[in-house]
């Protein structure tokens, strides 16, 4: 059976350009595509995407470049996701007033622990910063 990864691909590149960028910062993202093996468009739309959310700006011109806009501390890997993706639910299900089993039989057994299984995934996303996922040496306090 085939592995199937929970990180989209756009999420999974827009981590590892973040991380890339709280170690380099200011590099362009032909530079950020080349070190990450990343199609250069595609990881112009992604970069595009973070400058939307607020997490990276771009700045043109001779000392140009991409630079975090927001401390590494701040950066949850729950915002990544929804930044690319929209929001994080383990099924649509759990997001539904009234899901179709609801509908069809007026309750759902599964639904409640479908519900506690979004909000704990949710909470854990949201307790993972980018800060966690450097090297200590560019971890400064």
């Amino acid at each position: 059976m085939a592995l199937r990864s929970l990180l989209k691909r756009e999420e999974s590149y827009a981590l590892h350009a973040l991380l890339l960028l709280a170690e380099e910062p200011g590099l362009g993202a032909a530079e950020i595509a080349r070190k990450l093996k990343a199609p250069p468009a595609f990881m112009a739309k992604v970069l595009s995407k973070l400058a939307k959310a607020g997490l990276v700006e771009s700045r043109m011109g001779r000392a140009g470049g991409v630079w975090l806009r927001v401390p590494p501390e701040e950066i949850t890997l729950l915002k990544v996701m929804e930044s690319l993706s929209g929001p994080v639910a383990i099924d649509l299900c759990a997001t539904l007033k009234r899901c179709p089993t609801e509908e069809r039989r007026g309750f759902c057994y599964l639904k409640p622990s479908l519900v506690r299984m979004n909000q704990e995934i949710r909470k854990t996303l949201a307790g993972f910063t980018l800060k966690d996922l450097l090297p200590e040496s560019t971890n400064t306090a």
